[in-house]
Order: C-alpha cells, then sequence, then structure tokens
C-alpha cells in the first residue's frame, strides 16, 4: 500500500518512464497510469500540485504552458546522447563480462523514458569475446578505494594466467603493499601502489589480484609529489620507455593508418606525388610493431640505429621460415 506522502514519487516515475519531448502525457493519462501501475486514485487537482512540488525541487518538467498539450520530463541526469556513450563504452570493455555488462546497461537504459530505451537497444550491443576472468573486480576497486581513503596497506594475491584461460597465483604473491590510487588505462585498471620494504612504485591490474585484505598499518609515506596520471603515461602507456623522433615514407593511403596510431604525435613533413614523408614522436615499441605491421607499405628513414634493428628482426624471420 503506497500512503499518500510516496504518490509523489508515483507522478516523477512515470514522468521518467513514461515521457519525453515526443511523448506528452495529460493529467488524465498520468492519472490513468497510477490506478494501474500503482493502483494509486489521485484527484487532477492533485496531479498539478504534485508536478508544481516536483518543479520546486528543480526538476525541469514542461507543461500545458509550454506546449498546450500535457507533461514531460525535460531534463534527466544524463542526456541520450551521454547515455548511448556510457552503454558503448561498457559494451566495449574487456573488463566487464558480458552478462554484467548486460545489466549495467539495463540501468543506464532505465533513465531515459521506454521510448528513448527502444531506440538504444537497436543501437547498444555487448560482445562476446575477452572479458575479464575475475568476477571480483568491482569489488577490489571498492576495497581497494577504502584502503586508500584510510590510508592502511592491504595483503593481497597476485594472479596470472594459466594455460587453461583460468588464473593462477604468482610466484612473488601474496604481496603486501600501500595503495596510492586507481588508474584507469589501456581498458585496464590498474592500482598504484608501493611494496613494503620495496623503494619504488609499481602497479598491478585490478582484475589481476584476489583476496584483498586491509591491514591495521598506515600506507608509506611518499616523500615528494607523485602524479598518477603522470605515471600512468610513463610506465603504462609507454612502458617505461623514453619517446624518440623517427621519420618514415610511405604511401599517402597510409596517412589514416598513421593518424589513427599515433594522432597528433605525427606530422608530414614532405609530400611528393603520392608519397609522404612522416616525422613520428613516440616510444621504440610502438613505432616497432607499427612498422612492422605495414613492413612491406614503408621505409624507415632514421634514425640508422633503428632502420638496421629492423634489417635485423627480417633477416631473422627471413632465416627462421625460409631456411
Amino acid at each position: 500500500m503506497i500512503t499518500q506522502k510516496a504518490t509523489i514519487l508515483c507522478v516523477y516515475e512515470i514522468l521518467k518512464t513514461y515521457t519525453d519531448e515526443n511523448h506528452i502525457l495529460p493529467a488524465e493519462k498520468i492519472r490513468e497510469k497510477l490506478k494501474l501501475i500503482y493502483d494509486v486514485d489521485m484527484e487532477r487537482r492533485a496531479v498539478y500540485r504534485n508536478i508544481e512540488a516536483l518543479r520546486s525541487m528543480g526538476i525541469e518538467i514542461e507543461g500545458y504552458r509550454e506546449n498546450r498539450e500535457g507533461y514531460y520530463l525535460a531534463e534527466r541526469e544524463f542526456e541520450l546522447p551521454e547515455i548511448r556513450l556510457l552503454c558503448d563504452a561498457v559494451a566495449g570493455s574487456d573488463m566487464i563480462k558480458e552478462e554484467t555488462g548486460k545489466a549495467m546497461i539495463k540501468k543506464l537504459i532505465g533513465t531515459q523514458s521506454i521510448f528513448q530505451g527502444r531506440m538504444l537497444q537497436k543501437t547498444v550491443f555487448v560482445k562476446s569475446g575477452k572479458k575479464t576472468w575475475n568476477k571480483q573486480l568491482f569489488y577490489n576497486i571498492d576495497a581497494l578505494n577504502v584502503a586508500i581513503n584510510q590510508g592502511c596497506k592491504v595483503k593481497a594475491k597476485l594472479m596470472e594466467f594459466s594455460f587453461d584461460h583460468g588464473l593462477k597465483e604468482r610466484t612473488d604473491s601474496p604481496a603486501v603493499f600501500s595503495p596510492y590510487a586507481t588508474i584507469w588505462a589501456e581498458g585496464n585498471y590498474y592500482i598504484l601502489a608501493k611494496r613494503e620494504e620495496a623503494e619504488g612504485l609499481e602497479h598491478f591490474r585490478i582484475d589481476l589480484i584476489k583476496d584483498i585484505e586491509p591491514l591495521e598499518r598506515g600506507v608509506d609515506m611518499i616523500f615528494g609529489s607523485f602524479n598518477p596520471g603522470e605515471y600512468a603515461r610513463r610506465y603504462i602507456l609507454e612502458h617505461g620507455e623514453h619517446r624518440e623522433v623517427y621519420t618514415i615514407s610511405c604511401r599517402e593511403e597510409l596517412w589514416q593508418k598513421l593518424e589513427e596510431a599515433f594522432g597528433a604525435d605525427a606530422e608530414v613533413m614532405k609530400k611528393e606525388g603520392t608519397e609522404i614523408s612522416v616525422k613520428i614522436l613516440a616510444v621504440p615499441s610502438a613505432v616497432r610493431s607499427w612498422v612492422l605491421e605495414h613492413l612491406d607499405e614503408c621505409d624507415i628513414l632514421s634514425p640508422k640505429k633503428f632502420r638496421e634493428e629492423i634489417q635485423t628482426v627480417v633477416q631473422k624471420a627471413w632465416q627462421k621460415y625460409w631456411r
């Protein structure tokens, strides 16, 4: 049995679920849905009062004065394009299993009207592919954030992938470490931490951690400032390598792939006919992978040592596959 005071929430839920700028409900239709869904009998004047009360709380509701038709919820916590982006992010994340992803997307879609939700369901999907094996990911994130806020060390098992697609404990596990910040980078969650008795910072993938146990010991102090974002760029995105300048030549059609791989760190220096010379500022491993992927489509101009390195790789591959 819904109490009289709770009926205003019923009105809000109906406006949230059944109205948007293209689907407007007059007061009489709102009364009908109140009766049908909540078994609430509400007078027309009570509908008006509840809507005015919702407006007084900052909820934007368009009404007869604006459209001459009825009421609809004009502003939501998330707009439709934002929900679409969030749904796509969940669907495309390798950190979220398909079942969990579907549940999260359902909750996101629930913030919109049923009509907007139908539009989203036509475009949003959860791909089934490589997903994390550790079901404790979200609990791990929560446990680590609690430890960070409380300033305490944790003890945890460090895991790695086994040949049967499961997880097995690493040889250097368990570990006691001071957690400092959680980081999202390259499609994974990491914890930035310092092991007990160790000197430097390191990072662990949170989906490869198990059995987190908070300890009654404060975290080790870090002398001097550190920037988690800068750490992530330097040691996760760039794998601790130093960026260098490379120059390659290729056909202009390959520029699209260069732009996708290196963005603003790639710059066209010269164009002759259909050939372009491109300067790239990146870490060696990234350029090496790209060049080897497009080996027959590009030519390394500089530095000389990098060109010689690729020559060595090609020679070894030739000896392996053609001897």
